[in-house]
Order: C-alpha cells, then sequence, then structure tokens
C-alpha cells in the first residue's frame, strides 16, 4: 500500500512535500516522494500516530473540582474513587480509550489503578502501555507481571523500598514527580498541608525536611533512561541538571498544569538542559479532554517561543524515546510501525504549524497498518 500526502512528516527529518509512504503488513518499508500508483489522501499532512505519555483512564468519568489545595484535591479524588464500582472503571477505561483513538493517540501510557480488570477489557485496535499503580502506605504491592510498567505513584505514597525495587527490576517506569508545591515543602522543609496530611495518617516522615524530590528519586536509583517523570513541575537548577544528565524523560500536561493554577512549567529549562520532554492529557478528573492536539494547542499558548517542529515531536519521537520505543513508534521511517494520522492543512501554509493548530477531526487514521 502506498498512501500520498501534500506533506509528509518523517519527525527525524525534513517534511517532504507531496511524500509517498509505503507501507508493507504492519510495517513502513519507504518513504519519500516515490514514484508508482499510489492512494491520494489530499492537501493534508501525514504524522506518525501521537503518544499519550501521561494518563489515568480510571478517572474518565470521575469529576473533581480544584479548591485551591492539591492536598484537598487527593483527598477528594480518593473519596470520589471509593464511590467507583469494578463496572463503572470498566466503563470508564473503555470510554477513555475511545476518546483517545477518536482525536489521533495511538499510544497511550496508561496509569492502573486496578490491573485486575485489563483482561476484562474488550479488544481495542488503541496501543496501551499499562502501568499498575503501586502504593505501599498499608501493603507491600507485588510488581506486576513483566509485560508491563511500573508506576510507583509518588514519593509521599511509595516508600524507599518500593521505588528501589522498581528501579532494580529495570522495566520501564513512570511516575509522578515534583507536581505541586505542597509535595515540594514537604520534602524539604518538612512542613505544609501534604506533610501534616500524610503525618496524621502514620506515614514514616524521616525521608523528609532534607531533599527535594528529584533528588530523592535519585538516591533510591530510580532515575534514569528507563523512568518518565511525570508532571516535574518544581524544580531547582540542581534537578534540572540532574534529569539530564541521568536521561531521565519528562512529560508535561499542559492543560491539567491549567487547571491546578500553577506557576509556569520548567519546559523552557528542561528542553535548554537536553532533558527529552513528552507531552500527555493526564485525566478528566483535571482537564476537559483526553485530545493530544489540545494539549499541543496549550502547550504553544503558553510558550510562544517553541517551534511547531519542536511541540509535534513532544507527542512523537520525543514520547517514543521515554518509551525506549524509538526504532518502532514515533517516527516515519522504514522499519518503523505503521501508525499514522493525516491531519487537514485547512489554510496553513507550514504544516508542523497545521498539526498544532489543528482542531477539525484527523482525516485518516492508521494502527499497525489496519486503517480505523
Amino acid at each position: 500500500m502506498r498512501l500520498h500526502a501534500k506533506w509528509v512528516l518523517p519527525i527525524d527529518a525534513p517534511p517532504i512535500e507531496n511524500g509517498v509512504v509505503e507501507i508493507t503488513g504492519d510495517t513502513i518499508t519507504a518513504v519519500g516522494q516515490l514514484a508508482g500508483p499510489n492512494r491520494d489522501l489530499g492537501d493534508v499532512v501525514f504524522l506518525p500516530g501521537l503518544i499519550n505519555a501521561h494518563c489515568h483512564f480510571d478517572y474518565t468519568q470521575i469529576a473533581v473540582p480544584y479548591r485551591e489545595s492539591f492536598t484537598e484535591w487527593i483527598r477528594d479524588i480518593v473519596a470520589e474513587k471509593a464511590k467507583q464500582t469494578p463496572a463503572d472503571y470498566l466503563a470508564g477505561i473503555q470510554a477513555g480509550m475511545k476518546l483517545a483513538l477518536h482525536a489521533g493517540t495511538t499510544t497511550v501510557v496508561n496509569i492502573e489503578c486496578f490491573p485486575g480488570l485489563i483482561p476484562q477489557l474488550p479488544a481495542s485496535p488503541l496501543r496501551v502501555i499499562w502501568c499498575p499503580e503501586l502504593i505501599d502506605l498499608v501493603k507491600r504491592p507485588e510488581l506486576p507481571a513483566d509485560g508491563m510498567g511500573l508506576s510507583p505513584h509518588a514519593p509521599y505514597t511509595a516508600s524507599a523500598e518500593l521505588y528501589r525495587r522498581c528501579a532494580q527490576s529495570r522495566r520501564f517506569i513512570t511516575t509522578h514527580v515534583a507536581e505541586s508545591i505542597e509535595e515540594d515543602e514537604m520534602f524539604r522543609q518538612g512542613r505544609g498541608k501534604l506533610y501534616d496530611a500524610f503525618r496524621q495518617r502514620g506515614r514514616d516522615m524521616s525521608d523528609c525536611g532534607r531533599i527535594g524530590p528529584v533528588e530523592l528519586l535519585h538516591s533510591y536509583g530510580v532515575l534514569g533512561g528507563n523512568c518518565l517523570a511525570a508532571h516535574a513541575n518544581c524544580l531547582t537548577a540542581e534537578d534540572v541538571r540532574l534529569l539530564a544528565e541521568t536521561g531521565t524523560s519528562v512529560v508535561h500536561c499542559p492543560k491539567t498544569h491549567r487547571y491546578f493554577q500553577r506557576a509556569p512549567a520548567p519546559v523552557a529549562a528542561l528542553l535548554a538542559a537536553g532533558v527529552n520532554v513528552c507531552l500527555g492529557t493526564d485525566s478528566l478528573a483535571s482537564n476537559d479532554t483526553l485530545n493530544m492536539f489540545a494539549e499541543m494547542r496549550e502547550l504553544a499558548r503558553g510558550f510562544p517561543d517553541l517551534l511547531p517542529a519542536q511541540i509535534v515531536a513532544m507527542t512523537t519521537a520525543n514520547a517514543a524515546k521515554a518509551l525506549n520505543q524509538s526504532d518502532r513508534l514515533g517516527r516515519i521511517a522504514e522499519g518503523s510501525v505503521a501508525d499514522l494520522i493525516a491531519v487537514p492543512m485547512d489554510g496553513h501554509a507550514d504544516p508542523y504549524e497545521a498539526v498544532v493548530l489543528a482542531e477539525k477531526p484527523v482525516a485518516f487514521m492508521m494502527l499497525n497498518g489496519c486503517q480505523i
């Protein structure tokens, strides 16, 4: 099969005007200005399927208002989760997966609180990197079976022992870290609302009042090429250096960041230091959509100095790198998996700009070589 588009974005090579992508089975076998018969997709930009690097499908049907305290929001979402039945969660996960697919996302890193529900889900073409959430405030959890990622929830809910076990497994890890000012106060200064809330629950607070959460994870051996740090909003220059030096990736969630009314994220500092930054939607508990195009638009609004090509890379090649799957995902290149979408040019002259500012539905979508 050969597909022609006004523009093809390989991502790691210059855009190809009047480009053609050849697909055999589930694999891209050639890309360029290829002669011969092809299917013309028209005035569109052809690019790799989008990768959502941080999502919680469990919360698709949970709405939690923010009341100016992250600690209160955590309490509220825990209370709302307790009201949900397994059937509610199954329905929410399925609804979230459909929303992601409809918006041109082909791969999602999903933090899953209830991994026992995964076998009960009907088949979906969406590629999901399942990462069971691990918390050991009450009991010592078992690590999930190989084939899944690991998600020790955050430094305030996962112990040093749990983090070290995850790091020693040498598997893909994603964890919330340095997300809020309250978390920063808890660990750096040993005080604040989050500190008080967990101290009252009987948590061992001996890891607080010394160093920041990023440095703490580094001391556990967590940071590195297998680690995807979610949010990483409250960073010092030393934190940025550690993330860059260890090859840790960071996933930023622009719309959730706005929802919590946070100060500007350190995206520019991370990029300047060479940190691999990608994008995610987080959940519908702190967002109104699971649409990665909306995240790109929000990032562009908040960081007008970022080039559209940089933003598109964050949803494709950068995310694939964070997953250690650059050879398969996030690019249009010979040997890559045929996860492809087409976005209408919609009057834009620059193909990257057309993608970042896209608001119309995707015109074509293919996952594993099969049109969706």
